[in-house]
């Protein structure tokens, strides 16, 4: 079974793989006055982005460490 942090890694690379589509399609423009105009989804998207990383480095480091518990155990 997958830990919750990984599954909440995964949850929420895919809402910055969505933020970021968003970003694409309807914002992230430079206007006529050379202004880039963004929304709320580009910053949304590198937020998500650096969670889920967090989420996906702590899972793994959970996992090595019971790994390395469970050897040494037996």
């Amino acid at each position: 079974m997958k830990s919750k942090l990984f599954i909440g890694g995964s949850i929420l690379l895919a809402f910055a793989v969505f933020s970021g589509l968003m970003e694409t399609m309807f914002y992230g423009s430079i206007d006529s006055e050379g202004v880039l105009q963004e929304s709320l989804f580009l910053p949304l998207t590198f937020i998500c982005l650096a969670l889920s990383v967090t989420f996906y480095a702590s899972s793994l480091i959970i996992q090595v460490k019971g790994r390395i518990t469970h050897n040494q155990s037996h």
